[in-house]
């Protein structure tokens, strides 16, 4: 008698991955949201102070460019709207923040003295898989015609029938 290993395989394709994409900007967009929401809440002179000191240049821009990024750009990712627009900053923004304010006290940062970059890379890197993978389920970039629905199957379009040589 010959037996064969019991294994399940996963189910893939657009449902579970937009799932997915969705559990991330669930996730991801809310925290955004509250860490820009923070930055404004404390002030946003003080904020311009800490990007001044970091020795970025403009920090007035970019400090309020951070917090509409963090805001905004967080309450759009949980609600799936210019998904990859948002993406692309925040991805941006993290790498930024990594290189040249992080780097020197490493991944996780030594102990007792408060984290390294390791949830900047976090953000990042999922920032750039919605970035690569667009929106995934119920996000408003579908309604808007922004993004294709990954719940419809692409077809090609049949109506127009055969092409012929010389028509």
């Amino acid at each position: 008698m010959q037996t064969r290993p019991i294994r399940r395989q996963f189910p893939s394709g657009a449902l579970p991955s937009g799932a997915a994409l969705l559990a991330i900007r669930l996730v991801m967009g809310p925290m955004l949201a509250y860490h820009g929401y923070r930055k404004l809440d404390a002030g946003v002179v003080k904020f311009v102070t800490t990007v001044a000191r970091s020795g970025f240049p403009l920090p007035e821009l970019l400090a309020r460019a951070t917090i509409v990024i963090e805001l905004v750009g967080g309450i759009c990712l949980a609600l799936g709207l210019l998904t990859r627009l948002w993406s692309g900053l925040l991805t941006m923004q993290m790498l930024l923040i990594i290189a040249k304010v992080k780097w020197d006290v490493g991944l996780l940062g030594p102990p007792g003295k408060g984290g390294g970059y390791e949830l900047d890379l976090l953000y990042a890197v999922t920032a750039a898989a919605l970035l690569i993978a667009g929106p995934g389920l119920l996000a408003l970039d579908h309604l808007l015609g922004l993004e294709t629905d990954p719940n419809q199957e692409t077809t090609p379009d049949r109506r127009s029938g055969p092409v012929r040589a010389g028509a």
